[in-house]
C-alpha cells in the first residue's frame, strides 16, 4: 500500500510538473488520458491533432514498459482514410486503409476509441454503428447515446463500456468495466515516464505481468496435484465487482484454471479419473461452488457448461487477513487433502480423498 500511494503521488507530480501544450498544439487540439486499473496507473497516452491527421503516443507498463505510436489521416466522414502504428521511436508512414469507412483499433490506445465516439456524436441519432477494424476484421460497433454526453458502446471482446464525452465529442472519461478507468487530463510528458518507468523495469521493480501465471504443485495422500492459473490482483477493487455474485468466474485470469493429478479424486459426489481438468468457481449468498470441467487449454471466458463434470460446494468462510492476489493452495487433510481459494477476505475450501 505504501509503495502504491508513493507511486500515485510520484505520478500526480510529475503530471503537474509537465508544461502543457503549446499555443499552436491548442488551437489544432490535444489531449491525454490517464488509464488505470484500480488504484494503479496501466497506461499512459497523449495526442495530438491538426488538421485532419492526428498522431497519438501510448504507453504501457505491462509486463515491460513499451511505447506505441499511431498515426491517422482522416477521411471528411471521421474515418480513418491512411493510418500506420508501430513501438519505439521509429517514424510513422502511413499507409492507406485497405477497409475505407472503418477506425482501426491499436492495442491499447484510446484514440480510436476517441475518433469513433466523435463520430457517432455527429450522426446525432440515438444509436449510431461506426465500422471499427480489429486486426483483419471489420466490426460493427453500436454506439449508443445514453445522454447528452454519455455514450455506451462494446469494445471488441463484447465487453460494455461506457464514455463520457464534452460537447466536442471528445473523450473525457471512460468505465471500461472490472475497475479498469480511462481519464483525460490536458497533457502528459510520455518520454519522461517512459524513462521512468523503463528504469524501474530494469531495477527488477517495474510492474510485471497484471496476473502473472503461476504452477504450484503438491503431493497430498500420495497423489501429485498441479494447479496452472493466473494471479489477477485486487489493486483497491471491491472483491464483487471482480467476481459478481451468481455469475460463474474462470477462478483466476487469462487463460482457463487447470488441475491436473495423477490419482482419482473424489469431491463429494464427484469423482475424477487421473488427467486434467479446468476449474470454474460460482459465488453465491450461501457460499461458493466449484464447478469441475474437462475441457481444458481455452480461454476462461469460454467455458462449455455441456462439459462440466460437477459441482462441489464449499466451505466458505470470511478470514482474518486480507489476500491482494488471488491464491490457490492445495492441502493435506485427513485422508486426503482440500483445495483452497483464497481472494480479499474470502477463503473458499473444498475437501477431496484420494482415491475411488
Amino acid at each position: 500500500a505504501a509503495v502504491r500511494a508513493a507511486f500515485l503521488s510520484t505520478t500526480v507530480a510529475l503530471v503537474l510538473a509537465v508544461p502543457g501544450p503549446t499555443v499552436a498544439q491548442t488551437a489544432a487540439d490535444s489531449g491525454a488520458f490517464i488509464v488505470r486499473l484500480g488504484t494503479d496507473t496501466v497506461a499512459m497516452e497523449r495526442y495530438v491533432r491538426r488538421g485532419d491527421r492526428v498522431e497519438s503516443i501510448g504507453l504501457t507498463r505491462s509486463p515491460r514498459t513499451t511505447v506505441r505510436r499511431y498515426v491517422a489521416m482522416l477521411a471528411p466522414d471521421g474515418s480513418v482514410a491512411r493510418w500506420a502504428t508501430g513501438t519505439g521511436d521509429a517514424q510513422l508512414e502511413a499507409a492507406a486503409n485497405p477497409s475505407a469507412g472503418t477506425i482501426p483499433l491499436a492495442g491499447q490506445l484510446y484514440l480510436p476509441w476517441q475518433l469513433m465516439l466523435e463520430r457517432a456524436r455527429a450522426a446525432g441519432g440515438t444509436t449510431t454503428t461506426v465500422n471499427m477494424l480489429v486486426g483483419n476484421d471489420i466490426r460493427a460497433t453500436p454506439v449508443t447515446r445514453a445522454s447528452p454526453t454519455v455514450f455506451e458502446f462494446p469494445n471488441q471482446f463484447d465487453i460494455p463500456m461506457r464514455a463520457t464525452v464534452d460537447d466536442r465529442g471528445r473523450l473525457v472519461s471512460l468505465d471500461a468495466g472490472g475497475g479498469s478507468t480511462v481519464e483525460r487530463v490536458a497533457w502528459l510528458d510520455i518520454e519522461a515516464f517512459a524513462r521512468t518507468f523503463g528504469a524501474r523495469d530494469n531495477q527488477g521493480t517495474g510492474m510485471g505481468p497484471l496476473s502473472p501465471r503461476e504452477n504450484p504443485s503438491a503431493a497430498v495422500g500420495g497423489a501429485t496435484i498441479a494447479i496452472d492459473y493466473s494471479r489477477p490482483s485486487l489493486r483497491g477493487r471491491a472483491l464483487d465487482l471482480l467476481v459478481p455474485p451468481g455469475q460463474v468466474w474462470r477462478t483466476g485470469a487469462n487463460d482457463a484454471t487447470t488441475l491436473t493429478t495423477d490419482r482419482t479424486l473424489v469431491f463429494g459426489n464427484v469423482t475424477l479419473a487421473p488427467g486434467s481438468y479446468s476449474l470454474f468457481a460460482l459465488p453465491g449468498p450461501e457460499g461458493w461452488t466449484l464447478i469441475i470441467n474437462s475441457q481444458t487449454g481455452m480461454s476462461g471466458l469460454d467455458r462449455d457448461p455441456a462439459r462440466d463434470v460437477g459441482r462441489v460446494r464449499m466451505d466458505t468462510r470470511m478470514d482474518a487477513s486480507h489476500t491482494e492476489q488471488f491464491t490457490i493452495e492445495v492441502l493435506p487433510r485427513d485422508a486426503g487433502g482440500a483445495l483452497v481459494l483464497r481472494w480479499g477476505r474470502v477463503a473458499a475450501t473444498a475437501p477431496f480423498r484420494v482415491g475411488g
